[in-house]
């Protein structure tokens, strides 16, 4: 560990790293690859961890139903009675007309017409019929990984929550249905939007404007570094000031870790936590600096792992066995111990599973690419 704390900021991770597995000092981009996708892949991905636990809402639309709708039969546009009112918010929802079988998508053509996908189809024109328009598809949160095992947007009901259930496509397909309800009693999810939200059908639609929580796993967001220009802080202040129009201190973020490389660097680093960041060539620590301070000093500003302390071990180990695959190195087995041992320690405390279970997502269910 560092001089003054418990955690491993990332810059210390990549340098003990580097050294362990007898890297060059040329090759830092590819280690720093390496933990990054062992910290956003590889460790989220072995288990479900509490600390990753997210809660968050959907707040689902009700149907639009009012007044009836006209269409040819073979034509794509939808014309509604004087009593309706179309708004470009429903562009991107989906109508189901009676007396027709199909389920169309729809875009705003006017305050009383549609233009719908596909054409509409059937042998009998629509006259003054009745329908529904509903929203199929919501956003997740855009740090959204994946639900948590046999969980998905859930319901209360009496008080008590109830699980809407994630399908397999083909399940949820075989019992589609177009006609509004109150709940949705399944969900699957189906690609993202413009913005990389993944996104979530439920079925059957809403009839109602309702609220439905879910729990998540959240998505790790890589973890990164800055050290442009030079800095100069006095011993016992808490103020850096960095070199005017070279420093990058606003790439960094309000708890990121600073030190001073000349002080030392891997193990021996001592780092400061940045309490706030004024511009690119000020910010604050939230400790005092050490015993001596620095003039035009090259130093580092990183990311700390968003995971517990104890679980910070885990990056080190297993980065390392990444490095030294084709090394032919004999630390492979211990580094592999020390990782076992590392995630042993943080299931006990932070796996929200029974212990003995493993990780199951519905993509691994044999039916669910069949």
């Amino acid at each position: 560990m560092s001089k003054n704390l418990s955690e491993i900021p990332f810059t210390e991770i990549v340098e003990r790293a580097s050294e362990l597995a007898r890297e060059r000092s040329d090759v830092e981009k590819k280690i720093r690859g390496i933990i990054n996708d062992v910290y956003v892949r590889e460790l989220p991905r072995k288990e479900d961890w509490s600390f990753l636990v997210v809660s968050s809402a959907l707040t689902l639309i009700e149907r639009y139903n009012t007044g009836t709708v006209t269409a040819t039969t073979g034509g794509t546009t939808l014309t509604f009675s004087s009593d309706v009112t179309i708004t470009s918010a429903m562009t991107g929802r989906k109508i189901k007309i009676s007396g027709n079988d199909y389920v169309y998508d729809v875009t705003f053509a006017g305050t009383t017409s549609l233009t719908i996908s596909p054409p509409l189809s059937g042998t009998q024109n629509v006259t003054s019929q009745s329908y529904d328009i509903f929203q199929s598809f919501y956003a997740l949160a855009s740090d959204y990984d994946r639900f948590l095992k046999d969980k998905g947007i859930t319901k209360y009901t009496g008080g008590q929550r109830e699980v809407i259930p994630e399908k397999a496509m083909q399940e949820f397909d075989r019992d589609y249905s177009a006609t509004p309800t109150t709940y949705p009693t399944r969900c699957r999810l189906f690609g993202t939007d413009t913005n990389g939200r993944t996104l979530v059908e439920v079925n059957p639609p809403p009839k109602d404007a309702i609220s439905l929580a879910y729990d998540y796993i959240k998505r790790l967001v890589q973890m990164r570094e800055t050290t442009a220009g030079f800095i100069t802080i006095e011993a016992g202040s808490t103020i850096v000031v960095g070199s005017a129009g070279t420093t990058l201190f606003t790439e960094a973020k309000t708890g990121d870790y600073f030190r001073v490389d000349a002080f030392g660097a891997g193990a021996d680093s001592e780092w400061y936590r940045v309490q706030t960041i004024t511009h690119n060539s000020s910010l604050t620590l939230s400790t005092a600096f050490g015993l001596s301070g620095a003039s035009s000093a090259a130093y580092t500003i990183c990311s700390m792992p968003d995971i517990p302390t104890r679980l910070h071990p885990a990056l080190l180990y297993g980065s390392l066995l990444q490095l030294i695959t084709d090394q032919n190195d004999p630390n492979v087995e211990n580094y592999k111990m020390q990782l076992a041992e590392v995630l042993t320690d943080g299931k006990r405390i932070y796996k929200t599973r029974v212990y003995s279970q493993e990780l199951r997502m519905i993509t691994e269910d044999y039916n669910y690419r069949r």
